[in-house]
Parts: structure tokens; sequence; C-alpha cells
């Protein structure tokens, strides 16, 4: 059995290989010897074949996942390698979930036409699309997984709390395990949101990192200016981009070895979402533009705190230096 699951909901995309997996090591594996994980950025055709091609052991099957093979290997020539495998040779022996999390796999609208022929040839199995959820579906979500949780939440306290959390599941899965252990039984209020969940600006530092990765000037002086008129003290903003841009560095460092982001957010502790958008910054900025910018908000740390300048202008500057720097 092939699986393929996709998009950029990480966290729904996560927890319905866990339901696979857990049902696959319940009929076949309890011991879980049977169940591989293969990082597709690093993954060879000959090792593909290997771990798909291969018996279980004291088991009728092999549970085999490959991440982000699609997204991040760059030999290009594996994706018609595997096609080719599959049409040929594949015998549904073992179950192989393919799942890809940087975004959503975009398919070509025609034969051969695809820059990702295995994603065209996985659809043609039983693929799972997870995109962000928002709007009514994150409304809905947010209900069923409190009620899942044996815990109760008014409806004015679910619009809440998608406001101040945003569709980040990770974020929302440990605010909603927070808010029913503080109720203890009793329904969630929106007074009980507004109390406890803290609005996260690190969403807002996210778009403007992303603004700032994709050297766009007019949105990254938008977003700025944004936070300023809400009212965000220069300094704290100041503060939140300095944390953002040596997580940049960081993960900058440790993608140029590795660039599994289990490998990232276990070294810098960082949560699982949190980790998956940096390293999405992280690749489009090379490890000198990053210290070069890192030393620019170091100085403007210096300015904003000794000079008469309007914050505003000094922002704006630091906004031309970083995305000039290409």
């Amino acid at each position: 059995m092939i699986i393929f699951l996709y998009g950029a909901d990480s966290y729904r995309a996560r927890q319905r290989l866990r339901f696979y997996r857990d049902g696959f090591k319940k009929k076949y594996d309890p011991s879980g010897l049977n169940v591989v994980r293969l990082d597709g950025e690093k993954l060879a055709m000959e090792n593909f074949r290997k771990a798909v091609g291969s018996a279980g052991f004291l088991a009728k099957k092999r549970f085999i996942t490959i991440e982000n093979l699609i997204s991040r290997n760059k030999n290009k020539k594996i994706q018609s390698d595997i096609v080719e495998y599959l049409d040929s040779e594949w015998s549904d022996d073992n179950v192989v979930v393919f799942i890809e999390e940087a975004a959503p796999v975009r398919r070509g609208k025609r034969p051969g036409s695809s820059a990702h022929p295995l994603a065209d040839r996985l659809a043609k199995e039983h693929a799972e699309e997870f995109p962000v959820l928002s709007g009514e579906q994150l409304h809905a979500w947010i209900r069923t997984e409190t009620k899942g949780r044996k815990g109760f939440i008014e409806t004015p306290a679910v619009l809440a709390l998608a406001s101040l959390v945003g569709s980040d599941l990770w974020t929302m899965s440990s605010e909603i395990d927070k808010l029913i252990s503080l109720k203890s039984g009793e329904p969630i209020t929106a007074d009980d949101v507004r109390t406890t969940v803290r609005a996260s600006f690190d969403e807002n530092i996210f778009h403007l990192t992303d603004a700032l990765a994709e050297r766009d000037a007019k949105r990254s002086y938008a977003l700025l200016h944004d936070q300023l008129q809400s009212g965000n003290h220069p300094l704290y903003i100041l503060t939140m981009l300095v944390r953002q841009f040596r997580i940049l560095l960081q993960v900058r460092e440790i993608i140029d070895q590795e660039s599994n982001y289990y490998t990232v957010a276990s070294r810098l502790k960082l949560h699982p979402f949190v980790a998956q958008k940096a390293i999405r910054d992280a690749r489009k900025f090379t490890l000198a533009d990053l210290k070069n910018s890192y030393q620019r908000l170091l100085e403007l740390d210096i300015a904003l705190k000794s000079s008469p300048h309007d914050p505003r202008v000094m922002f704006d500057l630091l906004i031309t230096q970083v995305c000039r720097a290409a």
C-alpha cells in the first residue's frame, strides 16, 4: 500500500501519519521492529529499493515513512526512478508513506508537465492533502479537538482562540490542553481565552522575516509600520527580530550539515512548527547574509537607545539594507 500525505499543515499531516503507523503496529508489528523512517532529502535510489523491497522481520509487512523527498532531494532523477519502480517492480507487500510538509505539492496540468513527476504518480494512490485551516474549518477543528480531549468550549471562545493563535495547530493544540486543564470540566469561555492565551507576536515576526527573506522591502515596511502603529515598543520589536535572526543564523549553520527539521527542533529546542518555518526562511539567506543582518540588528539596538532619530526611519534603513543584500 502506498500513502501520500502532503500540505502546509504539518500538524494534521503528522497526526495522520501517526494514525496509520499506530494502526500498522497494532495489526502487524506490536514490537515496532518493522517501522522504518527514511530522510527523503538524502535518500538514494539504492536505499529506497532496499527499504521498500525487504520483507518484514517476524511480521508480514514493513511500514516505511519517506519524508520530504520531493521538496528537498536535490537529485531530481530519483523521482522518475521511483515512478518507474512503482510502475514496474512494486509488489505492494509493504506499507510506504510519502510525507511532504514544506508546502503543498503542485502537480502539472497535463501529463509530463510537472516538475514533480513523483507527486503526479503518488496522486493516483491513496493521497491526502492538509492545507492550512482558516475560517470555519479552523473553528470546527478547535471544537472537535476540544471535545475529543473531554473539554467544553463556548462559541465566542472558539472565535477568540482562532483570532489569537491563528492557523498554527502545534501551538493551538498546546493552548487547548492548557485551557482544558485550567477549567477542570467547566466550559471554556472567551474571557478564559483572553486572560490565558497571549496573542503570539511570533506570528507577526514570522511574516516580517518571510518578507525580508523574499527581499520584499515594500511588504517589510508595511508589516513593521503596522507593529509600530499597534503600540508595540520599538525595542520590543527589535528584541523579537534579534531573537528570530539568531534562530535563523543557528538554523543556517545546522542545515548546511543536516536539514531535517526534527534535528533542528531538537538541537535548538524549538517547537516543530517554529523549526519548520525557520528552515524555510534560513534557506533564503546565505550564512554571510545572516551574520551581516544580525550585526545590523545589534547596531540598531545601540542606535535606538542613544539616538534621537525617529525609530521608524531607523527600522526602514535596516529593512533597506537587508533587502538589498542578495
